[in-house]
């Protein structure tokens, strides 16, 4: 009895162990898995913290400076000192001297610098967060096209599966034949030697698929020891005009988000570079106190305290011409950063037009293959049983077989195809990661 449940438990464990192994991986918890695991997406975001936290007035010098100064000094001397009234000192001294103060300074006005540079630290801030952005892009793009990659493997083995069985059928056939005169040995070792090729292929697309798990796996930072099966290719639901995927990819696509946060920080270093041709005016106060003790000297206690405020301004008006290259340095950075968007913009153009094109040729071409395929396989099934009644040659058999077999592999490398310009047609468009 209790071998019978020993037993039991380990049928039990080893069908949970195969079911672990065989998860269903879909592509949305696939993507999630990797953006949860990407290390590079947590640096991302930590230096995107990082750059948001610099987004304060103090850091663009609108708030006051308040400092706080302390002091203690003493001092020991011989005293030699004859005065005018006839008196003479003539002892060792000793003095303390502490004294403590508080400064505040504050710039009123720098030309508007300050305000400049609060924009520049805000853009910064905002390229960052762009930034983060493309590489959730990235990550998401190398799953996708991963996850995709194991689907062509899965559909190869599928469609090898059904062809080996014509040919186990043909091999049957063949050795029944000539088992009982009808058919030549030939036939036989012919069939044989084309189903020893196939299981072939059959060998070489499982390690294909293996492969590409382990890849997938990698892309979501998971072990490669890890199994799992992926979701069946489902048609496409992506259905945008030309016009529609330009109009989003000039607000969507990362790259003009990234060049058009770099125009505006290259405008905003102009604004600065341009505030130090105007004058500088700062507000200045101070609360002191002073004290000196002596016990030599013609004051022996000496203290202070008292409150200093004043206004200052400063006004360059000539440092080498520094100012000025600063000025067209920064106009020039500033109009290449635009016209680098410019070509962007019109090159995004053109390359989604190709990309929108040979989507709706892998589409189509996709359309045709299906239809191919059940010609393909129907000619396959007729020519078999032509075979198996002695009506059609092997010569003709092989050919049908052939015929089939690219006919399958066409199907599974368009259905990929259809998918992969659907990725790229979501990427330019910034579609992919909204």
């Amino acid at each position: 009895m209790r071998k019978k449940i020993f037993i039991l438990i380990l049928i039990v464990l080893s069908n949970s162990r195969a079911l672990i192994a065989q998860e269903l991986l879909t592509l949305d918890k696939a993507i999630n898995l990797s953006l949860e695991q990407s290390y590079g997406i947590q640096i991302a975001k930590m230096q995107q913290q990082a750059a948001d936290l610099q987004v304060f007035k103090g850091n663009a010098g609108m708030m006051p400076r308040i400092d706080w100064n302390a002091n203690l000094g003493t001092a020991l001397n011989q005293v030699n000192q004859k005065l005018a009234n006839g008196t003479d000192i003539n002892r060792f001294g000793r003095s303390i001297t502490p004294n403590s103060n508080v400064v505040m300074s504050w710039t009123l006005y720098d030309g508007r610098r300050m305000y400049a540079t609060l924009d520049r630290l805000r853009n910064q801030s905002q390229l960052s967060q762009v930034q983060t952005k493309m590489m959730i892009e990235n990550t998401v793009l190398a799953v996708m096209r991963a996850y995709y990659e194991v689907m062509r493997q899965k559909e190869t083995v599928k469609f090898l599966e059904t062809g080996i069985k014509y040919y186990d059928e043909r091999l049957k056939i063949t050795e029944e034949r000539w088992q009982v005169g009808k058919g030549s040995k030939l036939d036989y070792l012919q069939s044989k030697t084309d189903l020893t090729t196939q299981q072939t292929e059959m060998v070489r697309a499982k390690n294909a698929l293996k492969n590409a798990k382990i890849a997938l796996n990698d892309a979501m930072n998971r072990t490669s020891e890890v199994d799992f099966e992926v979701q069946d290719a489902t048609e496409t639901m992506f259905e945008p005009s030309i016009s529609e995927l330009q109009s989003k990819a000039k607000t969507n696509n990362v790259n003009i988000q990234f060049l058009r946060k770099n125009t505006d920080i290259s405008l905003n270093q102009e604004r600065e570079a341009q505030a130090q041709k105007l004058p500088r005016v700062t507000l200045n106060s101070s609360l002191g106190y002073n004290l000196n003790a002596t016990n030599a000297g013609l004051f022996l206690y000496n203290q202070t305290v008292g409150l200093n405020t004043g206004i200052a301004a400063t006004w360059n008006i000539f440092n080498g011409e520094i100012v000025r290259r600063q000025i067209q340095t920064a106009k020039i950075n500033t109009d290449i950063l635009q016209k680098q968007q410019v070509d962007l913009s019109q090159r995004l153009d053109f390359e989604l037009e190709r990309v929108y094109n040979q989507y709706q040729a892998d589409k189509e071409l996709l359309k045709l293959e299906e239809e191919n395929t059940k010609i393909v396989e129907e000619n396959l099934q007729i020519s078999l049983e032509k075979f198996k009644l002695g009506g059609s040659t092997i010569l003709e058999l092989n050919d049908a077989q052939r015929r089939f077999d690219t006919s399958l592999n066409r199907l599974v490398n368009a259905r990929f195809n259809v998918k992969i310009s659907e990725l790229e047609m979501m990427r330019l468009s910034g579609e992919l990661v909204r």
